[in-house]
């Protein structure tokens, strides 16, 4: 709490006393958020949305891959139902410091994250973002980057520099639960590295392919420099709470359906 500092004059004897101030209104104090692991767990219930695919389906899709796909019309039609609905996104930092230290968000947050790097992320779904002043967090998959079909470098730069969040999400989406020896190096220490160069600055958040996680990557993952972790629809672990942030993946979903998940799946 700031001090109020009073100036005293020093006048000669029988000088006029000064005036004192008039007292101000003080800010009500507020106290600190707690950090311990079940307050952060308690802060980590922001609806937090996971796509993969902005694209129009083929012939070729299975039935397994369709519910990673997402028309660019749907999309448009979510993203207004989230505006029409007075949702206000947030950043991936941003969520990551309320979780973990209380800092406040705007009212009805949601964060949107895009997973693996597809093409459909930058000249589909990121218009839409721009039109409605969105921000999303986007976790790359370095393996792809410049292939066809995938994000280009220059499109992942071009993200950031918009106030799109860049995470990690490994070199080639391995499982976590499967790493041994080189592997923490080649799927998380290479990729952020890589990532940090590209941008210009820290990347502190990580999505686990396939949403597999296991307590024994964490110290590895804080090894990277990395922050926090984005699983999937899996419960939070209250001893981990800003390793284990909860997502669900949205399908093609009406605008209306996806208010009523938000509600009922938070």
């Amino acid at each position: 709490m700031a001090a109020l500092l009073l100036a005293v004059g020093c006048g000669g004897s029988g000088a006029p006393e000064p005036t004192p101030p008039k007292p101000t209104a003080s800010a009500t104090p507020t106290a600190t958020p707690r950090t311990d692991a079940a307050a952060v767990a308690a802060r980590a219930n922001i609806p937090v949305l996971c796509y993969h695919q902005i694209r129009t389906p083929t012939a070729a899709d299975g039935a397994q891959a369709r519910p990673y796909i997402v028309r660019p019309s749907v999309f448009a039609a979510q993203m207004r139902a989230l505006d029409d609905a007075g949702y206000t996104t947030v950043t991936g930092d941003a969520l990551v410091a309320h979780v973990l230290r209380g800092e406040p968000l705007p009212r009805k947050p949601v964060l949107l994250t895009f997973d693996d790097a597809s093409a459909g992320q930058y000249t589909e779904a990121f218009p839409v973002l721009r039109r409605h002043r969105f921000k999303a967090t986007f976790f790359i998959m370095t393996v792809v980057l410049g292939k066809p079909g995938w994000l280009t470098r220059g499109q992942v730069r071009k993200l950031d520099r918009a106030g799109m969040t860049i995470g990690t999400h490994t070199w080639d989406h391995k499982a976590v639960p499967e790493y041994a020896g080189a592997d923490w190096e080649t799927q998380v220490e290479q990729p952020t590295r890589a990532l940090e160069k590209l941008v210009g600055h820290p990347v502190r958040l990580f999505a686990y392919p396939f949403g597999l996680r296991t307590r024994e990557a964490i110290p590895h993952l804080l090894k990277a420099g990395l922050r926090a972790g984005f699983q999937l629809a899996d419960p939070i672990d209250r001893r981990h709470p800003a390793w284990t942030i909860r997502r669900i993946i949205v399908p093609e979903l009406s605008g209306k359906q996806l208010l009523r998940e938000l509600r009922t799946s938070f």
